[in-house]
């Protein structure tokens, strides 16, 4: 006899757990009752030619070496004149300063001289230079092994379905390391059933992880105050769309949104919104059974699949599983009609 059973587990990185992590159980989106998952402006003229920004040669290099400031007690005590006039005289005195070092001062010199309380431009060259250099000097540098390991090639444990949401990056928060997670990010962290044509870019993602990369889980994991599905729950599907793409993608989540209203329709839309993050999830991974290779991957024991739920407000993570126990003599298509899948 084939059986499935859902394994749940919560856990939180604080002492306190938010009370949405109890909620009832989500329904199968196979629609088995043998596979369930618990939730613990336009005008005519012409446009201007595009600025010649491609070149032949980097936009920046990471300088060597570099400069790192030292800080003393009696430093700040000055006004912003003092210390423009202090790093002009030491660029005068200094002749022999490397060209970085006179540029990262002449730099200093610059955002010294904004008008006091007005934060300097927004220079988005700097900061991913900036940024390059922090990687390249803090991480980069300093493991060696693990970057030439990663140099022959990729073998990670886990493929993840994150949201675009700039706040919630996967790997920042779960701590993953270069070469762990093959990660697809998309509005709401959807997945789409399995379509050749319609979402074949979701599709070879998931092909690639299993069959090439050979993960051994697929996790899936919504957040708290997710604006793809504030949108899913807002928009009237009436025939009539807002948006050129959206709507149409967060579709791919109206199973949650209609299990949602039935169970908490007189909820306020926050408490809705929170329901759905889950219940989405719960639907991803129903439409992940939906794929061949998945479903293989699951009968014969090498794959599995996980859904979390990562609410940045109140510092929790939840996970829960689908965990299936199938005899070895059963096919997938004997597995499918016990467990009522659509092939």
């Amino acid at each position: 006899m084939s059986t499935a059973s859902i394994n749940t587990c919560l856990f939180s990185l604080t002492k306190s757990s938010s009370s949405s992590s109890s909620s009832s159980p989500s329904p199968n989106i196979i629609r088995s009752s043998a596979i369930s998952a618990r939730l613990s402006n336009n005008n005519n003229t012409p446009s201007p030619s595009f600025p010649n920004l491609i070149q032949n040669r980097p936009v920046f290099a990471a300088p060597s070496p570099i400069i790192t400031p030292t800080w003393r007690e009696d430093m700040g005590n000055g006004s912003y004149e003092e210390a423009i006039e202090a790093l002009e005289k030491l660029l005068r005195e200094k002749g022999d300063l490397k060209a970085t070092a006179t540029s990262k001062v002449e730099q200093i010199t610059a955002e010294l001289k904004t008008v006091d309380g007005e934060k300097p431009a927004f220079d988005p060259v700097e900061r991913i230079k900036t940024g390059f250099i922090h990687f390249k000097k803090e991480k980069y540098d300093k493991n060696p092994e693990l970057y030439g390991e990663l140099a022959k090639g990729q073998s990670p444990k886990f493929m993840v379905f994150a949201c675009s949401d700039s706040r919630v990056c996967p790997s920042h928060v779960l701590d993953f390391q270069p070469g762990e997670a093959f990660v697809v990010r998309n509005v709401a962290n959807l997945v789409p059933p399995y379509d050749q044509d319609k979402y074949s870019g979701t599709g070879s993602a998931i092909e690639y992880a299993v069959l090439h990369l050979k993960v051994q889980y697929i996790v899936v994991i919504g957040h708290s105050a997710c604006g793809g599905i504030k949108g899913l729950m807002t928009f009237p599907y009436d025939g009539k769309y807002s948006t050129d793409f959206i709507e149409e993608w967060v579709k791919v989540g109206l199973p949650a949104k209609a299990k949602v209203n039935s169970a908490h329709g007189g909820a306020e839309l926050g408490e809705l919104c929170t329901h759905c993050e889950k219940e989405a999830v719960a639907v991803s991974l129903g439409n992940l059974l939906t794929y061949p290779f998945v479903r293989d991957g699951l009968v014969n024991g090498t794959l599995g699949l996980k859904g979390g739920h990562y609410d940045f407000i109140n510092g929790t993570f939840e996970l829960w599983g689908l965990e299936f126990n199938v005899t070895k003599p059963l096919s997938v298509k004997d597995v499918a009609t016990i467990l009522h899948w659509k092939l």
